[in-house]
């Protein structure tokens, strides 16, 4: 069976300092990252225990969340800087077995995701992706 990753990027306003809603993010089935972000499927340990959902969410996540009722599992959030350790871990792990170009085209989307996250954050507005797994 397989499984699928739904992502939800969020980011604090300077305004309100209350978390808004961004948008979902096309998160691919890469087995080696669902390792590394919640110790879903792959090889990896996750880097961070999984967190449920924030106590903060947006109600447009939850909304999303809800859902998906008993479907939805593995909730958890990640700052930009803990989603980029999950990246490199898994580009390391993986890299002397698929090679380092494989694995960084495998992430490409997921680069992505970083990329917007941390230019929310330079601009001062810090950012998270809040994410759970279906089967």
């Amino acid at each position: 069976m397989a499984t699928d990753i739904w992502i939800h990027i969020e980011h604090k306003s300077r305004k309100s300092g209350k978390y808004v809603y961004d948008f979902e993010a096309d998160g691919d089935r890469i087995y080696s990252l669902f390792g590394a972000l919640a110790g879903t499927r792959g090889k990896l340990e996750p880097m961070f225990d999984p967190r449920g959902l924030p106590d903060d969410v947006t109600p447009e996540t939850l909304e999303e969340y809800n859902l998906f009722e008993e479907d939805a599992h593995t909730p958890s959030w990640l700052t930009t800087n803990e989603l980029r350790e999950c990246l490199d871990q898994t580009i390391k792990e993986y890299s002397d077995e698929y090679g380092e170009k494989e694995v960084k085209s495998w992430l490409k989307n997921y680069e992505k995701i970083y990329e917007y996250m941390k230019y929310s954050e330079d601009e001062g507005e810090p950012s998270r992706i809040v994410f759970w797994f279906d089967n």
